[in-house]
């Protein structure tokens, strides 16, 4: 098996690495004055087409599928030009978690394209038995590797709301975010 080296995209220099994985670079950030601390990944894909992933990841409605966290993302509007989603995520452990996230897709000058989304505004309104997301901004970068399939970069800052086990966050700062990565690889090595 050959084994990628990851150079380091664009990683703030206040982030520190926490991981290494065959084809990604993993980091924490500083806490945000909310306490939160955001994730980066920066990764290299070989075996993914940008066209393709741009193409699937550009439905907002479909973003439940390579992720295994997220159980439904469902468009229900959309607010200056960008898709209103609701997505339902899911932690083996704890309370399902509910939020209604702007999302929007911003070309870049080097011919890739961002990924972002954040809470929309206003009351997050959940159904029954679940916890409203207190916190979620996120982002996938993706850019056309000059040797072939992608560059990557994923960043998220995600306060899930409600009471969860300190292990469970840190599992989910280091293995979990292992865990998404792969995941996004594996399916869009597929398309």
């Amino acid at each position: 098996m050959t084994v990628l080296t990851v150079a380091a995209l664009a990683a703030p220099a206040d982030f520190r690495p926490t991981k290494t994985t065959e084809r990604c670079q993993l980091f924490l950030g500083p806490a945000l004055s909310n306490g939160v601390v955001p994730m980066r990944a920066e990764c290299r894909f070989p075996n993914v087409d940008f066209a393709k992933l741009d193409a699937a990841f550009s439905r907002w409605g479909d973003h439940d599928v390579p992720f295994s966290t997220v159980l439904s993302s469902e468009v229900v509007g959309a607010v200056g030009g960008e898709a209103l989603v609701r997505q339902v995520h899911a932690v083996k452990g704890v309370a399902d978690r509910e939020c209604l996230l702007q999302m929007k897709r911003t070309l870049l000058p080097e011919g890739g394209a961002r990924f972002s989304w954040t809470l929309a505004a206003g009351p997050q309104e959940v159904a029954d038995g679940r916890v409203a997301v207190a916190f979620d901004d996120g982002m996938w970068e993706v850019t056309p590797h000059a040797e072939g399939g992608v560059s990557a970069i994923h960043q998220l800052a995600y306060d899930p709301g409600g009471r969860v086990p300190g292990f469970l966050v840190r599992w989910f700062q280091t293995a979990g975010l292992a865990d998404i990565v792969e995941q996004m690889e594996a399916w869009a090595s597929g398309l």
